[in-house]
């Protein structure tokens, strides 16, 4: 049970090791993976690659990887064999070869094949063909279950409804628990949180690197000011929404409201994540680090803070509101000069 158990740790952690490490290494470590944004990645029967990342685009392989699979935003489709962990966030998944460890989250997934691990599956369905069978634990939380008379699980099933969910997560914040049970949704819906972050915050980084160092200063010259704006951003969005929904033509308007917060959101956090890392860099000495490696630090940060029991919630609510009031002061400071 140990060894099962502790797969489920190392599942996303080394969803996150993976990321880094291809994205993040030298020139000749990416050249051994495949990483793709906005397009996909196919490993045809017979080829071998070591690891494979897509954002915004599927991943089909129907050779081999030998590290793992990592897939935001886009479908999974296995025929050949993964040796590691595949992780999908917001996509389908669907296998029919032979991998290790899946963590699905928000995507339905169909297993004809084998997982050699242990399978997760949050807020989405599954479905277990009579070829499926899982060596390791099933966890599926948020959607229903579909397994068929010939299909095998040979470690524990655990499933639970939306309802049972929600008052699970309330539970736990409510007892104060800062680390979950491996078993319990919470704990890999923080860790797929902590995945997706990183994902943004590296992307706003590299392609806006002068807009996220404007928000950083402004939050770290006038946070109060900062917060304040956020608040008032966060107090005035739903009755502005509400008030376009009156009328059909406003619909389109408040879809382009919500697209600009959550872009503004992510732009502030991605401003607090490097002002927090380059913080945390000086105070151990280290040099002048690229922003991108900051932000990620900094993101990294902010996740394991706001993790913490009680404490923790009110921290995240108001790094949140900080992130968007610094944003939108440091954009419209910009047009103004």
């Amino acid at each position: 049970m140990f060894a099962k158990s502790s797969r489920l740790l190392i599942a996303p952690i080394f969803a996150f090791l993976l990321f880094a490490a291809v994205c993040l290494g030298a020139a000749p470590a990416r050249a051994q993976g495949l990483v793709e944004f906005g397009s996909g990645i196919e490993v045809p029967a017979g080829r071998q690659i070591d690891s494979a990342v897509a954002i915004f685009g599927p991943v089909s392989v129907d050779g081999s990887v030998r590290e793992g699979v990592v897939c935001i935003g886009g479908p999974v489709r296995v025929t050949g064999a993964v040796s590691e962990g595949i992780v999908v966030l917001g996509g389908p998944v669907d296998i029919t070869g032979t991998v290790v460890d899946v963590v699905a989250l928000g995507g339905p997934v169909a297993i004809e094949g084998q997982v050699n691990g242990d399978l997760v599956v949050l807020g989405g369905p599954l479905r277990l063909g009579p070829a499926a069978r899982v060596n390791g634990n099933l966890v599926i939380a948020g959607g229903p279950l579909e397994k068929d008379p010939g299909a095998v699980v040979t470690g524990d099933e655990m499933k639970m409804t939306i309802q049972q969910t929600i008052s699970g997560w309330l539970g736990q914040w409510l007892k104060g628990y800062p680390w979950p049970g491996i078993f319990h949704p919470l704990f890999w819906w923080r860790w797929a949180t902590l995945i997706l972050m990183a994902v943004v915050v590296l992307i706003a980084a590299v392609l806006f690197p002068g807009p996220v160092s404007r928000v950083a200063g402004e939050a770290a010259v006038r946070p109060g000011r900062s917060f304040l704006w956020g608040l008032l951003i966060a107090i005035l969005a739903l009755p502005a929404t509400v008030l376009l929904f009156i009328t059909i033509l406003g619909i389109p308007v408040a879809a382009l409201l919500w697209l600009a917060l959550a872009c503004v959101y992510f732009l502030g956090l991605t401003g607090l994540s490097y002002l927090v890392g380059k913080k945390t860099l000086a105070a151990l000495g280290a040099g002048q680090a690229e922003i991108y490696l900051a932000a990620l630090l900094g993101s990294a940060i902010i996740s394991l803070v706001s993790w913490l029991p009680y404490l923790g919630l009110i921290i995240g609510l108001v790094i949140k509101t900080t992130a968007v009031g610094a944003a939108a002061a440091a954009l419209v400071n910009s047009r103004r000069s």
